[in-house]
């Protein structure tokens, strides 16, 4: 419990995890900058409701949307350094190895998740593309939520892939 709670992950030393820790990192920072975006919207839109009565038209629309492709583009960076929550209240007393294999295999369901979650949204993007099914307001093709999702959860099982192989391998990166 006295850990610190921002404690700079070790980078990868190898090309294959320093490519996959810029990746989750450029999809980290994409996703802050969209949250940001979001919370500037959110915030004019509130601002024009209650001082001008002229709401922006759709805010709640495009809120769903960037919620759900942002929380996508963070996970992939969390899975990186390692800051999924983690209860081990049950494992504390148990011997190293014991929960080094739990978190390898933690890890492969991650990926083995974040793979079918990748092709599920994909199957569901195309769907959706091929019916024409766009948001009620503004008319916006529901698909394009769904193109930056797919890598994002592809990412994902990469970076579970990976660090499944770092524990592995006893910890080296």
């Amino acid at each position: 419990m006295a850990e610190a709670l921002f404690v700079d992950a070790e980078r990868p030393a190898g090309p294959v995890g320093r490519l996959l820790d810029r990746l989750c990192r450029l999809f980290a920072v994409a996703s802050g900058v969209m949250l940001v975006l979001m919370a500037a919207m959110s915030l004019a839109s509130i601002v024009g409701r209650s001082l001008f009565d002229q709401p922006i038209v759709g805010d709640y629309e495009l809120v769903q949307a960037m919620s759900a492709v942002a929380v996508a583009m963070a996970l992939p960076f969390c899975q990186m350094v390692r800051g999924h929550v983690i209860v081990d209240f049950f494992t504390t007393r148990c011997p190293a190895w014991f929960n080094k294999g739990l978190d390898v295999a933690a890890s492969l369901l991650l990926a083995a998740a974040g793979f079918v979650v990748a092709w599920r949204v994909a199957v569901g993007m195309i769907d959706l593309r091929a019916n024409g099914d766009a948001s009620m307001l503004l008319g916006v093709p529901t698909w394009y939520a769904y193109a930056p999702m797919v890598p994002s959860f592809c990412l994902l099982g990469c970076a579970a892939l990976y660090t499944a192989w770092v524990d592995l391998r006893g910890g080296v990166r």
